[in-house]
């Protein structure tokens, strides 16, 4: 049977009464550590100083190649494409702690400062949380700024005319669907068709593909999944980022090496995670902290993330 508790009760007070049980003869504190809290490399972080809506707007310089064309000629004039438009709100978000002034005194074992100092580490959990949403979602939606999810096959090019550009994938992860993804990165296109190469740097897996992502990126060994000891040349220096915060157990996701803003996952930070102390009217609360934050965790649309489903 689990144990009875409820974690919004209020406070660190006289019932919890495993503080003054003196039959314990070993108290200690459980670890808690920010394991697996890497999506955050993935996010180009925008701190702001004031306004609680962020909006991005991309604009191009890309134009037509010149047409042959004499000097007596009418000159043909270009102007680039218009960007999409994108909003970002921010939320404010809070938690407290506090503790009375009996419970200090009655602790037999010295716990409860310590119990008090978790707060930032569940603020870092909160933000893994709401990076992994996004790449969870990554397939789904319409909160691109192109109206389209992170990853998809029918982005449309700021220039029309230009079709659509793809950052999708699919099948399981194997040497050449993770080489079929690997293409899609390196044949990438800007908004006017032409070539626009990304080359890719990671490659982002739950825990249950870490295996074989680092078995089909090991350098110094053959092709693999072949029958020949063909050399394995193309996917051999990918970094190996491993989620535990990711839900799927198949999909898989590469990382280019695009810099900045035009990563496309985007953190906007008006106010980081800050602990303060209240001001109890309550003599007898000798400890009341809070935790907070304003932020906002979005995506543009990016050309830097390739995934598949891995189905």
């Amino acid at each position: 049977m689990g144990i009875q508790y409820s974690a919004s009760s209020g406070a660190i007070d006289r019932s919890r009464v495993d503080l003054l049980d003196k039959r314990i003869d070993l108290a200690f504190m459980r670890r808690d550590d920010l394991a697996g809290n890497v999506l955050g490399q993935l996010f180009d972080k925008r701190t702001i100083d004031s306004g609680l809506t962020y909006r991005m707007q991309s604009f191009g310089s890309a134009l037509p190649i010149p047409a042959r064309n004499e000097d007596t000629e009418a000159l043909p004039y270009f102007v680039p494409a218009p960007g999409y438009a994108k909003d970002f709100v921010l939320v404010r978000c809070r938690a407290g702690i506090r503790v009375t002034s009996t419970i200090m005194k009655a602790d037999r074992h010295g716990m409860v400062e310590q119990m008090t100092t978790g707060q930032m580490k569940s603020a870092g959990r909160k933000d893994e949380y709401e990076r992994a949403a996004i790449i969870n979602a990554s397939f789904t939606g319409t909160a691109g700024a192109d109206s389209k999810p992170l990853v998809g096959d029918d982005h449309p090019h700021e220039n029309a005319e230009s079709g659509n550009w793809d950052n999708e994938g699919t099948g399981a992860l194997t040497p050449a669907n993770l080489q079929a993804l690997r293409l899609l990165a390196r044949k990438m296109t800007n908004e006017l068709g032409a070539p626009d190469p990304v080359m890719p740097k990671a490659l982002l897996v739950p825990p249950d593909l870490e295996q074989k992502a680092r078995e089909y990126t090991a350098l110094g060994r053959g092709k693999p999944d072949t029958d020949f000891n063909q050399p394995n040349v193309l996917i051999t220096d990918y970094a190996i980022i491993v989620s535990p915060w990711l839900t799927s157990t198949t999909a898989y996701w590469l990382v280019g090496d695009k810099t900045g803003v035009e990563r496309g996952l985007i953190e906007v930070i008006l106010e980081d995670w800050n602990i303060k102390n209240n001001t109890p009217a309550n003599a007898d609360i000798l400890i009341d902290k809070r935790v907070a934050c304003n932020k906002a965790f979005g995506y543009y649309l990016s050309k830097n993330i390739y995934g598949s489903l891995g189905t």
